[in-house]
């Protein structure tokens, strides 16, 4: 008797095309060099990242996983579609990995978990570094204003809200392995077309020097198949 596993197809389209968004990262922009020419291309590395990480938890038949990794993707996707709107934005989205880090560090230093002393005297000097600490780092909206900004509310919505409930473990997960499989290769087809809409967002830019309309979003997710 034959235990069920994920399509083999299934998992090398994902490799194959984790290998397209590698390729699709090093083209060349048209016209003049922008900003956001070096954001999208980081865009395209990390799909590629997650798209090649989702093949291998495939193969194994890790839903829980495949779950956790679809909702990443599609929070990419709205960060995408949301920075190529303007110079600002993508250039606060670049930097939101600093933000984010300062920002913890100023809470220890708050709690008392941390500490700064002076490097030359020793001296701690956590209260007059905090009195004195100006430099606001500019952080992106939330991902919600993100996709309300970039005209793709329905994708927060619709998709994200729902797929957050396995990342924050609100999911049943399935006890045979059929209905294991079976989720697996639906959320291998959902990372499939999300990377295709990333990918298709950032060559959209670099050739195009615009942001693809909703209906060749909709086109990219499957979203117009008829059932």
């Amino acid at each position: 008797m034959s235990t069920a596993s994920v399509p083999d197809e299934l998992v090398e389209s994902l490799r194959t095309h984790a290998s397209l968004l590698i390729t699709s990262s090093e083209m060349k922009a048209t016209g003049a060099p922008d900003p956001r020419d070096d954001f999208v291309r980081q865009q395209l590395r990390r799909a590629a990242e997650l798209v090649s990480g989702a093949a291998a938890l495939g193969a194994v038949a890790n839903s829980a996983c495949l779950g956790i990794l679809s909702r990443s993707l599609m929070e990419q996707l709205i960060t995408v579609l949301w920075g190529i709107r303007s110079i600002e934005n993508a250039e606060s989205q670049s930097s939101a990995g600093t933000a984010q880090l300062a920002k913890a560090f100023k809470m220890n230093l708050e709690e008392g978990t941390a500490q700064v002393f002076d490097r030359i005297t020793g001296e701690e000097v956590t209260a007059r570094y905090l009195e004195r600490e100006q430099i606001k780092r500019s952080a992106p909206p939330s991902i919600q204003q993100q996709a309300k900004e970039a005209d793709v509310a329905d994708l927060y919505t619709v998709f994200y809200r729902f797929l957050s409930l396995e990342t924050h473990g609100h999911n049943e997960s399935p006890k045979e392995q059929s209905e294991i499989v079976n989720l697996c290769v639906i959320h291998l087809q959902g990372i499939g077309g999300i990377s295709r809409a990333i990918g298709q967002g950032c060559v959209w830019w670099l050739i195009h020097r615009h942001w693809p309309d909703n209906e060749s979003l909709r086109e990219v997710l499957g979203l117009n198949a008829k059932a």
